[in-house]
């Protein structure tokens, strides 16, 4: 059965990852991550363990900042809670394009994260993300 309160609790953590990459706050994810942690994400070795996950996130983060302008948003489809196991099934859309201007770019693709509660809190425990094979210019806003 699922726990309202604790899935209230996932909607708002996905909320505010939402928002710190959108601001570019990768501190924010690195917070939430546990420390045996396993990040997969597409056109990357898996990252297993807080260090490694942490120092991808953070080095991506540095390079997207300096170099794109990115927003994303995400929808969950679905989240679940099993005792101190929980997962939250969605789609991501994002548009992007570089700082200095000129085509942009919406990618879409799909999320899946599985959180361990540790002391009472959620933590990121394995963070999988696949993107769709079809991209789309978007036209510039004039």
């Amino acid at each position: 059965m699922t726990d309202v309160v604790s899935t209230t609790e996932l909607d708002a953590i996905r909320q505010t990852l939402e928002a710190a990459e959108n601001a570019n706050e990768a501190q924010v994810f690195v917070d939430l991550m546990a420390d045996d942690v396993v990040v997969m994400v597409p056109d990357y070795p898996v990252q297993e363990g807080k260090a490694a996950a942490s120092a991808f996130v953070c080095g991506i983060n540095d390079w997207m900042r300096e170099n794109l302008d990115r927003h994303i948003t995400y929808e969950s489809g679905e989240t679940r809670i099993a005792g101190d196991l929980a997962f939250d099934r969605g789609t991501f859309a994002f548009t992007v394009g570089a700082k200095q201007g000129g085509d942009r770019t919406r990618i879409t693709g799909k999320y899946f994260y599985v959180y361990r509660r540790e002391s009472a809190a959620w933590k990121l425990w394995r963070v999988i993300m696949s993107t769709d094979e079809d991209e789309e210019k978007v036209e510039e806003a004039t």
